[in-house]
């Protein structure tokens, strides 16, 4: 046996977030604040067009 301290010095977990993921996020959340400020001075024609065609971008993007 010996003085094993067992749970201390645990090798790290590998992150299993990547670059591009955070790029992902980002490039959603710029879409819905500009979506969001966009809101306020369009039509309701020109919104839900603007809205149809940038969740068809942003779904392309992400693919």
């Amino acid at each position: 046996m010996g003085n094993k301290q067992y749970g201390c010095n645990r090798p790290a977990k590998p992150n299993k977030c990547k670059r591009n993921d955070f790029k992902n996020l980002a490039f959603i959340m710029i879409v819905f604040g500009l979506v969001s400020v966009c809101a306020f001075f369009l039509p309701i024609k020109a919104w839900i067009l603007l809205l149809g065609g940038l969740l068809i971008y942003c779904g392309y993007q992400l693919r």
